[in-house]
């Protein structure tokens, strides 16, 4: 049985996240004003490892990333695609908390996907 200090840290804990994850989401609407997005456009949004942060960063003008723990990353990750009206795939969908340790992904990261211009 849980006792309440465990629950009142579960519930801290769940908190916390939902903050860092709605300080992420707050982020790609300022970036997405900031950077003129258009009708259509979207973000491309991944789990990351820091070399794959550092190779994003070459290859994008503009990424926004935010690192969390790797047994929180999933949940965060679920949550900010809900935040971007993004669905899920059956892939991201069948990932664990081992795998994305195994695989050393600590971010979650994203970056404009730009419609071609007419």
């Amino acid at each position: 049985m849980i006792n309440s200090n465990e629950q009142a840290l579960a519930a801290d804990a769940q908190h916390l996240l939902n903050d860092k994850v709605n300080m992420f989401l707050f982020d790609l609407k300022n970036e997405a004003t900031e950077h003129g997005f258009k009708s259509g456009e979207s973000w491309s949004l991944h789990m990351a490892t820091d070399d794959e942060i550092t190779d994003l960063k070459r290859s994008h003008h503009l990424v926004v990333s935010m690192r969390f723990k790797p047994t929180l990353l999933l949940q965060a990750y679920q949550q900010v695609k809900n935040g971007i009206q993004q669905s899920v795939s059956k892939t991201e969908t069948e990932l664990s908390v081992n795998d994305l340790i195994r695989e050393g992904k600590q971010y979650i990261a994203a970056y404009p996907v730009r419609i071609p211009r007419k």
